[in-house]
């Protein structure tokens, strides 16, 4: 078994890079409305107690109509629009002009005491409004980015392949013990011709490099955009070889990994990791590199899809970590 260990599976989200979304906001404006309601409001209830000051002055004779009074007789002439004070022959009446200019004046700030609620319930509202534009403003922003940079790396695509990693597990069913136990040698034989099958059965024309390591067979495809092609005759001859070569008292499973690579790469290094990939022994399967699914999801159109199989410590040293999550190939329903 492979020294790989399984990690729980943790998909962490990268931010993207904050770019600055303009749209409209309506929330600045209900904003600056409220404060000018909210000044008109304070000043107001402010004028209304002065008013009141200035008219117990007035009655009490400390003050007449005269200089002060002009701040007040605006308010006053309005009043008396309404109400007028008349004077009673013989009697000395009070003029409640300014108490009737006070009560006004309290009753037009308790309107815009409501009116500032009122504009803040709107505030909110457009508040939330807002937030929704900029997210669907954001998504599209982030969607556009998305598909520029896919078509990027889409052009990158013809610098990049897949490396492709093929082992074979041989086993005696227990039933047949009496069979003679095959030995190291013809296991190997088994193998060997399993692989000359399968190369005999592939197109090789994209192929840049192809070999053994640690006595698996590894096949280098120039280009991202014939790993469909390349799937579908791979997994129809595998499954058909292993039918092929099955014996009454052995059980033949292919073990596949798939990685990305750039061209101008070492694939030594991408090799080593589809060789811990294969020693996870997820058999009858093709199991791909993060990096792969990245690399194929640019491509135009996708005939699989990839389903995770969790997070693995794909190091060779034990004690250094390379936790990558690895993915099993599914054809699209």
């Amino acid at each position: 078994m492979a020294h790989a260990s399984v990690k729980t599976k943790k998909i962490i989200k990268k931010k993207a890079g904050t770019k600055v979304v303009k749209t409209r906001q309506t929330a600045v404006f209900f904003r600056l409305l409220n404060s000018i309601v909210k000044f008109v409001q304070a000043f107001t209830g402010f004028y209304a107690f002065i008013n009141l000051v200035f008219w117990l002055a007035f009655v009490g004779h400390f003050v007449n109509k005269d200089g002060l009074y002009l701040i007040f007789k605006p308010v006053w002439d309005i009043v008396n629009i309404f109400y007028t004070y008349k004077s009673v022959y013989g009697k000395e009446e009070l003029d409640f002009t300014g108490v009737v200019a006070t009560i006004c004046l309290v009753v037009i700030s308790v309107i815009l005491k409501s009116i500032t609620e009122y504009i803040s319930e709107l505030e909110e509202n457009a508040k939330i409004a807002d937030a929704k534009r900029l997210e669907r403003a954001q998504k599209r922003a982030l969607a556009k980015a998305s598909q520029f940079t896919k078509h990027r790396k889409t052009v990158q695509n013809n610098e990049a392949g897949f490396v492709f990693l093929l082992d074979i597990s041989i086993k005696q069913v227990s039933g047949f013990i009496n069979d003679k136990t095959l030995s190291p040698e013809e296991i190997v034989k088994i193998k060997n011709n399993f692989y000359n099958s399968l190369l005999n059965n592939l197109n090789l024309n994209q192929v840049s490099q192809k070999g053994y390591y640690k006595k698996k067979l590894f096949l280098v495809y120039k280009n991202i955009s014939y790993f469909d092609d390349f799937i579908f005759y791979a997994k129809e001859t595998l499954s058909s070889l292993a039918r092929e070569f099955v014996q009454p008292s052995i059980r033949i499973d292919f073990i596949v990994g798939l990685n990305a690579i750039g061209l101008k790469e070492d694939f030594k290094e991408k090799l080593d990791i589809l060789d811990t990939i294969n020693k996870l022994n997820l058999k009858n399967d093709f199991i791909c590199s993060q990096s792969l699914k990245e690399l194929y999801e640019c491509l135009p159109k996708q005939v699989y899809k990839m389903s995770s199989r969790g997070v693995y410590n794909l190091s060779k040293n034990l004690n250094v970590s390379n936790n990558q999550e690895i993915f099993s190939l599914r054809e699209e329903q």
